[in-house]
């Protein structure tokens, strides 16, 4: 019989000594919305075998897709849900599955949602993240974050050049990344999460091009 490769993404419900068989390295959790100015704790359900389950998600698309764009969620290592499950006594782990009562926040402010099926390959898939100016070309890159509605500093990302131009404005800084690193792309930004094609408000737009180090290499080439 042969065995499944470490770390292998199949949707379902996980045995947690399964766990390193069946989940990827790094995943989304579902957690509860903060309260008052309280941080939400991670979200336990009961199946109906009376077992104690938690929610992942393998991509920012399938949770999503599955939850709404308003469901909070934190990133993790599968040794962080080992540790977690042990923890809050949770048996069974629920991968890319959807929670019984569907979207249970409301969605974003935004104008309209992008189309959650990938058009081409997770790996290969961009997205177009809004950025701080970089005036020199040692800058560390540096993600812009917005609050949503209810405060929270969130990753801005788009499906397309054209997207971002028009959720932002033509003097947005940006960069791309691969659609399967933007949460740790967020992780790493201490965003506390990621909105897709939102639409700012005017007086959150920038309202003029920054000179940048790409400026001054393109007028010595012109030079």
């Amino acid at each position: 019989m042969s065995q499944r490769p470490a770390g292998t993404s199949t949707p379902g419900i996980v045995l947690v000594d399964d766990l390193p068989e069946r989940v990827p390295d790094a995943i989304f959790l579902l957690v509860s919305a903060e309260e008052n100015g309280h941080g939400g704790g991670v979200d336990v359900w009961t199946t109906a075998r009376g077992e104690r389950a938690v929610l992942t998600f393998s991509t920012i698309q399938a949770l999503v897709g599955a939850c709404g764009a308003g469901q909070p969620w934190v990133p993790v290592s599968r040794d962080e849900l080992t540790r977690l499950c042990d923890e809050l006594r949770v048996s069974v782990v629920g991968l890319d599955v959807a929670p019984p009562e569907g979207h249970r926040y409301p969605e974003p402010e935004v104008s309209e949602l992008p189309d959650l099926e990938p058009r081409e390959p997770a790996e290969r898939q961009l997205l177009y993240v809004a950025s701080r100016p970089m005036r020199s070309r040692t800058d560390l890159v540096q993600l812009e974050l917005q609050p949503d509605k209810r405060g929270r500093l969130m990753v801005l990302a788009y499906t397309s050049e054209e997207a971002l131009v028009a959720g932002c404005g033509p003097y947005q800084p940006w960069v791309a990344i691969p659609a399967n690193l933007i949460g740790e792309a967020a992780q790493r930004s201490e965003a506390d999460g990621v909105l897709f094609n939102p639409v700012l408000a005017e007086q959150s737009r920038h309202t003029s091009s920054v000179r940048s180090w790409r400026d001054d290499v393109m007028g010595e080439k012109c030079d």
